[in-house]
């Protein structure tokens, strides 16, 4: 892949696998707002909870929970966060397999990488430090620092900041986002099926891809 030198990765469903930490944060999020102001949330279903990774976070509580009222948003949220960063501090999280070795061997092949996700800056934080992939990037972006909610932005920010030109530029990812995102910038997009998408919500990439290795091996050779 010549013409491209900088790779843009998602976080959740891309990097790292987040269903053990979302649905447990949740879990206990709902239990203890709930001890707190009584019977106030009503328990989301599994895929409720995990079709709203990949919003941002604002947006994902208003989604998992569309009955809950405005006053215990930003409690659950901010309940939901703690409770993700005990369950990753706990070893409940892992990234994805094969992830540490496509980062070493995409920086080997001399591109430059980045994230982008819609989660909050603590989240990306804690995410990146606690596996220790941050020294990979050469920039990490999310949607709560950057008061955006479209993913075009944050992959402009990224290639603007490392002087990447957009057809220069690869987004991948596993959420529709991603791929829009990819369009609105001018960017590629390579769309991963082990996140939290099917293959058909990933029809729009420009390549879609079933593991780690296949994205090193298309890099390598992808006119």
């Amino acid at each position: 892949m010549a013409n491209v030198d900088l790779v843009i990765l998602d976080l959740d469903g891309t990097l790292y696998s987040s269903t053990a930490t979302t649905l447990g944060a949740v879990e206990r999020a709902v239990r203890d707002l709930n001890e707190r102001h009584g019977d106030v949330a009503a328990p989301p279903s599994d895929d409720l909870v995990l079709s709203g990774v990949g919003a941002t976070r604002e947006d994902f509580a208003r989604k998992v929970f569309p009955a809950l009222a405005e006053e215990y948003i930003e409690e659950i949220d901010d309940l939901i966060w703690h409770w993700e960063r005990t369950l990753v501090d706990d070893g409940q999280g892992a990234l994805f397999p094969g992830a540490v070795r496509a980062l070493g061997e995409m920086r080997e092949m001399g591109f430059l990488l980045g994230v982008a996700t819609n989660a909050g800056s603590g989240y990306m934080n804690h995410i990146l430090d606690h596996f220790e992939i941050r020294p990979f990037f050469d920039d990490a972006r999310c949607a709560g620092e950057e008061r955006t909610s479209h993913k075009g932005k944050l992959i402009d920010l990224i290639r603007e900041r490392l002087s990447v030109a957009p057809g220069r530029t690869v987004m991948v990812g596993d959420r529709h986002t991603d791929i829009y995102g990819a369009r609105a910038a001018g960017a590629l997009a390579v769309g991963c099926t082990w996140g939290f998408a099917s293959r058909d919500e990933l029809k729009d990439a420009d390549r879609v891809i079933d593991n780690f290795a296949q994205l090193t091996n298309l890099l390598r050779s992808w006119p």
